[in-house]
Parts: C-alpha cells; sequence; structure tokens
C-alpha cells in the first residue's frame, strides 16, 4: 500500500467517525429498524441465511436510587435472498428478538419480556461492479406482552448506496425515515465503510451486530487464519418500546464497549462468541403520551454470549 492513499483514507475514516456521532447525538436513533442492512452488502453465492444469537447483561444497580435488573436476550434472523433480474435482486429479512429483563422489587422499572418482530424486504441493484443501489420499506412491533398492538407499530423506509473502489475499500450512506413510538419520526443519516488497511486487518463503520443487539459503532477486525476472526469495537444502541402496564413507553440505551471471536465451521456455517462492558447505560420510563415520569443511569456492567450463523 503507497504511503499516498493514506492519508486520503484516514481523511475518510475521521469524517464519517464525526458524521456518526453527530447523527447519534442529535436524533438518538432507533437502531433496532435498521437492522436489515449489511455494513458493507456483497454477492452471495448461497439465498438463505439464518442466525440465532444470544446474550446476556449481568446483574447492575441502578444509580442514585434503589434497585438492580439484568437482561437475556435471544434473536432469530432469517434472510431469503429472491433474483429479481440479472441486476436486482430483493432480500426477504425477517427476525424476532426477545429482551427479557428481570428487575428488583424496589425498582421503578417493572417491565418483563420485550418482543420485537421485524419485517423488510431490501432491494439490491447493481448499477455496475462498483455501485449498488439499496432501498427498502419496513415495519416493525416493538412491545412488551399484553401491549397493545396497534400501539406498538412503528415503520418506515430507507434508501442508500454503496460505492466498492476495490475489494479492499467501500463506502455508502444509508438515509432512513422512521416513526417511533410516542415520538417524532426522524431523518436518519447512517455512513458505512469497510476498509482493509493491511494483508489481515479490517474496520468497518456502520450498523453491527454484537449476538442478538445491534447498534451503530465502528470495529476493527483481525484475520488469524483463513477460518479465524477476532475483532473489537464500541457502538451505541437504544431499544424503545410499548409496555403492557397503562400504555407506558419503556427505552434502554447504552454503549458497549466489545471483543468478538468468529470461527468459521466450514463455509457455510459460523460460530461467534462476544463478550463487551456496558458503558453509559441508561434506562427510561415514559406514560403513554411520551413524557418522562423517571429515568436513571445504571452501573457499568458485563455483556456476553454468542451467535450461531448458517448459509444455505
Amino acid at each position: 500500500m503507497s504511503m499516498k492513499r493514506v492519508p486520503l483514507k484516514l481523511k475518510w475514516v475521521s469524517g464519517l467517525c464525526l458524521l456518526a456521532a453527530s447523527t447519534v447525538a442529535q436524533v438518538e436513533l432507533s437502531f433496532a429498524q435498521l437492522t436489515v442492512v449489511d455494513v458493507n452488502p456483497a454477492p452471495r453465492t448461497k439465498p438463505f441465511n439464518i442466525d440465532f444469537a444470544y446474550g446476556y447483561q449481568a446483574n447492575t444497580d441502578l444509580k442514585k436510587t434503589t434497585g438492580d435488573f439484568h437482561r437475556n436476550a435471544f434473536r432469530l434472523g432469517l434472510k431469503a435472498e429472491v433474483t429479481l433480474s440479472d441486476s436486482l435482486k430483493m432480500d426477504n429479512i425477517l427476525f424476532y428478538t426477545n429482551n427479557n429483563y428481570t428487575f428488583s422489587g424496589s425498582s421503578a422499572f417493572q417491565w418483563e419480556d420485550i418482543h420485537q418482530f421485524v419485517y423488510a424486504p431490501l432491494f439490491k441493484y447493481q448499477a455496475n461492479d462498483r455501485w449498488t443501489i439499496l432501498g427498502a420499506p419496513l415495519v416493525q412491533w416493538f412491545g412488551e406482552g399484553g401491549a397493545k398492538a396497534s400501539d406498538s407499530v412503528t415503520g418506515g423506509a430507507l434508501v442508500g448506496f454503496n460505492y466498492r473502489s476495490s475489494p479492499d475499500f467501500s463506502v455508502g450512506l444509508l438515509i432512513g425515515v422512521l416513526s417511533q413510538i410516542e415520538d417524532d419520526a426522524v431523518f436518519l443519516p447512517i455512513p458505512t465503510l469497510r476498509w482493509k488497511f493491511a494483508e489481515k486487518w479490517t474496520f468497518r463503520l456502520g450498523l453491527n451486530r454484537l449476538g442478538p443487539d445491534v447498534g451503530l459503532g465502528g470495529e476493527v477486525a483481525y484475520q488469524l487464519n483463513p477460518s479465524v476472526v477476532v475483532a473489537g469495537g464500541i457502538q451505541y444502541q437504544k431499544r424503545r418500546f410499548r409496555l403492557d402496564k397503562n400504555d407506558r413507553v419503556g427505552e434502554e440505551t447504552q454503549a458497549p464497549l466489545y471483543g468478538k471471536f468468529t470461527w468459521w465451521m466450514f463455509p457455510e456455517a459460523n460460530l461467534e462468541f462476544f463478550g463487551s462492558l456496558v458503558t453509559n447505560g441508561t434506562l427510561r420510563l415514559e406514560n403513554k403520551s411520551g413524557n418522562k415520569i423517571t429515568d436513571k443511569d445504571y452501573d457499568n456492567t458485563a455483556f456476553f454470549g454468542g451467535k450461531l450463523h448458517f448459509i444455505f
């Protein structure tokens, strides 16, 4: 890699990192609805993907009050690609996530099983060997068991592009307009980047998976050998959902600092383990109109688990 090319790519990385941070600070986007889009869409030789993921967020204390909680998270995802023409394909994306919270009796937050269902048909138009155009409507149900179905539905649409200048470098931008539960719709610019800056090193910026969760951030991956990859990064996450009791609204935000180990057992399957330190965690409770009742930060804690992924 020539020294002349490095400064240009570093400018791309720093600029996109600033844009991502600005986006989070200004609109606190709802990442759960955006998990439908890969950071770096790439051609696949097989049309079906299925994954199972689990994560455990260890017990932690709420700050400046009494009470504590922990969280178990499960996810089942399916992606089925349909070829519409030589240049146009559609990914039917469907997934279910369950976040099971357990609060102590003294806590002001008392929600339990939070269910999330998402469906999105993602259209991918391959304009040429460098440009891919993306577009998808999406619908989501995000609420506690027993919550009113009609009050737990949100939706929207997104469009974007991915530009691949070489096998080692691609950059893109996603633009989304999404409704939120008892909050204003948001306009979301999401930068994406994949840069293989050395033989075994890759930097990724955008929406990244962490077991059953997803967030916006950056990660660096190192290819230990052809079947093993290790990675580390930091991301911002937000979950906002309808509650059963009095149609209230619950919300959790956090910023996990994480490491991942991915083993490709064979070309069609991989097993991933991850561990993280959850920082800047906050819980928020609102009434049915979206007005704050209370919010509390919680102590840093561990979040760890794994994911099993099949391609067929």
